[in-house]
């Protein structure tokens, strides 16, 4: 199901004002015409039908307007009458992602996105390239935009409800910390799981007897590796600090078929876990 993302709730009187290069989506890609239908999630997470009120292609503004026999007198309360199409998984996914080459990266954050990752962290690992470093620190560093209009069509093709983030690059060791951090913020240290992928079967475990270590899976999070892989002292690192190996057996993956192939593996575990899980 298609969305469109909206920066900004509907005013007092149920519209929608969109300008510049949205305005320019929804007519030149969408090709929205006044009496059009479509679904617009808000900044506060409802989903709401609206109608194309009008098209000024000039001027490239739209006009979009609630549908429905009344308009809410409210912000607040056009969020709560938002419509419940799609619905947020139970735990939040973080993928920390060794910095690969541009075109991978993006490619991993457009997966990423349409799965429904909550935030996403590059790393600058020991084996990661220059040129994909330097790459992932432009792109973070807000002065590049592209990432996030790749985050705002991913959802938009998707109809995802989370908003994914995405974070500045940051070391192994500080991309661990933000994670103990925010486990404590969500007050989840007991109800979260850590992985790291992981090409050797040395110190590693089958993903669904970690997954079933843990009863109440609040958080997840995943560590990728760049086109080199992760180093045997990263590896080390992480593994000493609570994130559990993983090691599937299938054919070698290249880094962006790793981690869409982790981020479904984790997601279709936690969704059918009553269904597999091991029983005494």
């Amino acid at each position: 199901m298609r969305q469109f993302v909206a920066e900004t709730e509907p005013d007092k009187n149920g519209c929608l004002y969109i300008e510049g290069k949205k305005a320019r989506y929804l007519s030149a890609v969408l090709r929205c015409v006044p009496g059009d239908m479509l679904y617009v999630r808000l900044p506060g997470g409802g989903l709401q039908q609206m109608t194309v009120a009008s098209v000024d292609s000039a001027k490239k503004r739209i006009v979009l307007q609630l549908a429905g026999a009344s308009i809410a007198s409210s912000c607040k309360e056009s969020a709560a009458k938002a419509l419940p199409v799609a619905q947020k998984s139970g735990a939040e996914l973080w993928l920390f992602q060794f910095a690969a080459k541009p075109a991978k990266m993006e490619l991993i954050v457009r997966q990423a996105v349409e799965c429904g990752v909550s935030r996403i962290i590059p790393v600058e690992g020991e084996f990661c390239q220059r040129g994909s470093l330097e790459s992932v620190q432009k792109k973070t560093s807000g002065s590049d935009g592209r990432w996030e209009r790749i985050v705002t069509e991913a959802r938009e093709q998707s109809g995802s409800p989370v908003e994914t983030q995405i974070s500045p690059s940051l070391s192994v060791e500080k991309s661990l910390d933000l994670w103990h951090n925010h486990l404590k913020e969500i007050n989840a240290q007991q109800n979260n799981l850590s992985f790291v992928l992981y090409e050797r079967t040395e110190n590693t475990m089958p993903l669904h007897r970690a997954l079933a270590s843990v009863e109440d899976v609040k958080a997840v999070a995943l560590f990728v590796g760049a086109e080199g892989g992760i180093s045997p002292a990263e590896y080390s690192y992480l593994t000493q600090n609570g994130v559990q190996g993983i090691h599937f057996a299938t054919n070698i993956l290249r880094c962006e078929t790793a981690a869409l192939y982790g981020i479904a593996a984790v997601q279709s575990a936690l969704v059918e876990k009553e269904l597999w899980q091991f029983k005494e």
